[in-house]
């Protein structure tokens, strides 16, 4: 009799185990995995795995010979009890050299780590809970490169994998910020926008570009155009690579001709998932959303499409008691804390006092890690989050509840539904996960990612194109870049340089420079280091020319303001608020809006726009009318926020700025020569401050661990 799939869910769901009736299921597994479908029998048996303790010893004998004959080795016990046989394909999945005694592979990860070795280029699409970190790891151990890349999406996930790859400190200089020196063998943990800022592409033998879907601007954003700049320079380097991302169907052909590489598309899970729906109209949502999260219980991931959805589903779960009773110690430490260092009003703080946490872009990097590291510990019950968690921080989450169908405004796809169903399970800790879905699963696609630079579609960036030599660029191509190649307000090198910037916004900017130099070269001229707060107003019609506007920066003159705001209290973040409450503003939305300003205005899109703005005035009024020392000067002081140096740098690090200042005269923070310095006394502080709450303590540790 075939093999009724429904019925052996069910049966492993729940319910006593008999010892007749999971003999016959581990015997119909055995069969249905040799005659009909290996992958649904591995499904089965990562089920029956959930239920492994329950087994008697035969029984346990048959479902390790099952786990042995589907290739998931690292859920095989009792090794040296093992027959021969056996043993021997466990000790052959190990990697070489061995980067940990636990650490043995999956069939399909010793399959893709073995093409590696050899020295192919492998495009990997594997699912969430494949492995492919763990294959970047066993790569880099081996030894084999002298200078490696890895580029990540996030500056939450360069950290992340930083301290994953920490353990490889005696091979390599870890390498995240373009201050630190290089080593005699280096490895870059970096985003895109960070390796191209080097100045040059380091001699690399290997490089990595996780979540690579996200060159194709269709699956991506506007950053798109610097992965695929990037991309293009790293293939210069004829170094090896390893491109990695989940759920791809395939390559589109004009990247794929261009690409020697192996495309490795596998379904291999070791993890599996059930999905429920809850049908609730808008009015019955609160209740519904938090019977789910009573049912589901710790462990339980939340996603909503907006920051100012996780405050309001927060305050839905608070109200209703979710999280409340019996919570670890630590909560009410870290909710003191927040407290203290942001605003005691702030909703974040009040969330953690009922083992709720909250994770999106506007968190500051710190606190949103350590959320994070709270949740995967077991100690914070419930987290609530945005698509920026989903895009690749991993978590310890059983269940994961998508509340919405939309990330901010736009409804999401089936690709990014199958990313967010994903984060549920995790692998020794929860083999079957959970996903409660509110809203209809959106219908299945094939997503087949294209690399723009490569293929030059129709619809290619002007930005992307202006990167390419003019004997890669097609008829077509040149014909699209003929305004810019003719036009001669700036050279065709500050136009590649700006990166980031859209060269309509550029030649905009040099215009109205050409249109009234007199008046600019005053207004860049400034005497000294620093411009005027009257000169940085001036300034900031050409600066937001170059940003564009935002949710925190939507005028010119709010632009200056804000700088001129952020320099006078010396990047004091609590008089921020402090002021923006004294005007009006809830505590909630003040602590947004200067976050966001924070992280996405002063330490990015101004900073980026006085680099380009420098080379633009260059080619417009001369060198000798400008002094680009000082805009360089000014524009690094506010990336750091205008406090001591790399204070704002260690929050990637995990240390909170208003830590750091605690720490500020151990760090000698005013005479360090660069950020080695500054880590390697980190590194040996032993005795910290008497004044060190005991979560500022805690978070002190979890960062030197992996230093």
């Amino acid at each position: 009799m075939a093999l009724n799939l429904l019925e052996a869910r069910q049966q492993l769901h729940g319910g006593a185990l008999e010892e007749h009736d999971a003999f016959k299921l581990l015997a119909d597994i055995a069969s249905h995995g040799a005659f009909v479908n290996r992958d649904e029998a591995r499904e089965l048996l990562i089920r029956f795995l959930a239920r492994r303790d329950e087994l008697s010893t035969p029984l346990h004998e048959i479902l390790q010979g099952l786990v042995r004959e589907h290739g998931l080795f690292p859920y095989l016990r009792d090794i040296a009890e093992l027959p021969t046989a056996d043993r021997l394909a466990f000790e052959m999945h190990r990697p070489t050299p061995a980067i940990g005694d636990d650490v043995v592979f999956h069939a399909e990860q010793a399959a893709v780590y073995e093409r590696l070795m050899s020295g192919e280029n492998v495009i990997l699409s594997a699912p969430t809970s494949f492995g492919k970190s763990l294959v970047v790891d066993a790569i880099l151990a081996a030894g084999r490169y002298r200078n490696a890349a890895v580029v990540v999406p996030t500056i939450a996930l360069m950290d992340e994998t930083r301290r994953r790859l920490a353990k490889l400190a005696d091979q390599y200089k870890v390498i995240t910020h373009g201050s630190q020196r290089r080593g005699e063998r280096n490895l870059y943990v970096m985003t895109q926008e960070r390796l191209l800022e080097l100045g040059g592409i380091p001699d690399l033998d290997f490089f990595v570009i996780d979540e690579f879907y996200k060159l194709d601007p269709h699956h991506s954003d506007d950053r798109a155009v610097q992965l695929n700049v990037l991309f293009h320079r790293l293939l210069s380097t004829g170094a090896q690579f390893y491109l990695l991302g989940p759920n791809i169907a395939s390559i589109a052909g004009g990247t794929s001709e261009r690409l020697r590489a192996s495309f490795v598309n596998t379904g291999f899970t070791t993890v599996v998932t059930d999905v429920d729906r809850v049908h609730a109209g808008a009015a019955e949502l609160p209740n519904a959303l938090a019977d789910v999260c009573t049912e589901t219980g710790p462990g339980t991931l939340v996603f909503c499409k907006s920051p100012p959805r996780v405050r309001e589903v927060t305050k839905w779960l608070v109200d209703r008691g979710v999280g409340a009773g019996n919570l670890h110690p630590v909560l009410g430490q870290v909710a003191d804390w927040v407290g203290q260092a942001y605003h005691p009003e702030w909703y974040v703080g009040k969330a953690l006092r009922h083992g709720i946490g909250v994770h999106h872009g506007k968190l500051p990097r710190a606190l949103a890690h350590h959320i994070v590291r709270l949740f995967n510990d077991g100690r914070l019950p419930y987290l609530l989050v945005t698509s920026t968690l989903i895009e690749g921080v991993n978590t310890s989450a059983k269940s994961v509840v998508v509340l919405d169908n939309k990330i901010a405004t736009k409804k999401y796809d089936y690709f990014t539904f199958s990313n967010i169903r994903g984060r549920s399970g995790r692998m020794f800790r929860h083999f079957v996960g959970r996903v409660v879905v509110f809203n209809p699963e959106p219908h299945a696609a094939d997503l087949t990612v294209d690399a723009p630079i490569l293929s030059q579609p129709d619809d290619v960036a002007d930005e992307i194109l202006i990167h390419l030599p003019e004997a890669e660029l097609s008829p077509r191509s040149k014909e699209q870049l003929r305004p810019y190649l003719e036009q001669t307000l700036l050279s065709l090198e500050t136009l590649r340089e700006n990166k980031g910037v859209p060269l309509s916004w550029q030649l905009q900017t040099a215009d109205q420079i050409a249109s009234d130099r007199r008046r600019w070269m005053r207004t860049l001229a400034w005497n000294g280091t620093y411009p005027t707060s009257a000169q940085v107003r001036d300034l900031a019609p050409l600066l937001f020319m170059l940003t564009g506007s935002g949710n925190a920066v939507r005028t010119a003159r709010q632009l200056g303001a804000r700088v001129n705001m952020l320099r006078s209290q010396q990047g004091d973040f609590k008089a921020l608020v402090e002021q923006a409450v004294s005007r009006g503003t809830s505590a909630d939305n003040a602590m947004e809006s200067e976050l966001e300003f924070l992280r996405n205005w002063a330490q990015f899109k101004i900073p980026t726009a006085f680099a380009a703005l420098e080379k633009i005035a260059n080619d417009t009024l001369g060198p000798e009318r400008f002094t680009a020392s000082s805009t360089a000067v000014f524009a690094n002081e506010l990336e750091n926020l205008f406090l001591p140096s790399f204070a704002a740098v260690l929050e990637e690090y995990g240390l909170p700025i208003s830590l750091t200042l605690k720490l500020r005269h151990q760090l000698d923070l005013g005479r360090a020569s660069g950020l080695d310095e500054v880590l390697d006394r980190l590194r040996e502080i032993d005795a910290p401050p008497s004044t060190l709450g005991p979560f500022e303590r805690e978070m002190l540790a979890d960062t030197q661990r992996t230093l």
